[in-house]
């Protein structure tokens, strides 16, 4: 491995062309206040544009398309892509694959994200937002008991409808790629559905201090909701989480 000034050196290195243009071409899009679905100029309009070729434009295409900014088709050229948290989730999933030992750091920050986000959720909701939150809880209560999948889905929609209701664009970004992981990784069915009279009083707490607009209850809810959850974590995924961590 290099090291010394060398490594200076490499590690100072400027980007290369093709990232450079896709920068100006993300800036493009900006300035020009393109929207979902817009096309952008065509592959030779952009080498005219920037003045490179059009081998260099057609790699910058794909750096954005990575970014997920635009959508490349063919035939059809580049447009602008609708930007969702699907590539953040991604993001979590490839590491924590890589690097499983870090799931409870996750559960932390959710620990510390969610109750924020119910205390900003209780301030800004709507009563469609109530209806929306209520429907997983009652639907949920309203299942078999032994309905796993079931349970799990509507439980992480709860939290989701709850996100939602802060209307809040970057929270929803941040925590709805957290709970789509943990639909991947909960494989105990029997230690969660035995707790799940207890999720739903939890759930029914939140519930109620959102229905009073009641920012701090809203917290401490979610807050003794989560806590309880990431005690009982290495029951419920113990692949990830070790009792004797």
């Amino acid at each position: 491995m290099p090291n010394g000034p060398q490594a200076r050196k490499v590690a100072a290195r400027p980007p290369r062309l093709p990232e450079l243009v896709a920068n100006q071409m993300q800036e493009y899009v900006l300035s020009q206040n393109l929207k979902p679905g817009d096309k952008l100029p065509t592959e030779p309009e952009m080498s005219e544009m920037y003045e490179v070729s059009r081998q260099v434009v057609r790699e910058a295409a794909r750096v954005l398309e990575q970014r997920g900014l635009v959508e490349i088709r063919a035939g059809r050229g580049m447009s602008v892509a609708e930007v969702n948290v699907d590539r953040v989730h991604d993001i979590y999933r490839l590491f924590l694959q890589f690097k499983p030992e870090n799931f409870e750091d996750l559960l932390a920050a959710r620990l510390i994200l969610e109750p924020a986000i119910a205390a900003i959720a209780a301030e800004q909701r709507t009563e469609a937002d109530m209806e929306r939150i209520r429907r997983p809880l009652e639907a949920s209560r309203n299942l078999p008991a032994d309905a796993f999948d079931e349970h799990l889905t509507l439980d992480l929609e709860f939290h989701r409808e709850v996100t939602l209701a802060s209307h809040n664009p970057f929270l929803i970004a941040l925590s709805a790629p957290i709970n789509e992981f943990l639909r991947d990784v909960y494989e105990e069915p029997i230690a969660y559905l035995s707790s799940l009279p207890q999720t739903h009083e939890e759930h029914q707490q939140i519930l109620d201090a959102l229905a009073d607009q009641n920012p701090e209850a809203a917290r401490e809810a979610t807050t003794n909701h989560l806590t309880r959850v990431r005690v009982q974590g290495p029951k419920l995924i113990p692949k990830l989480l070790s009792s004797d961590k």
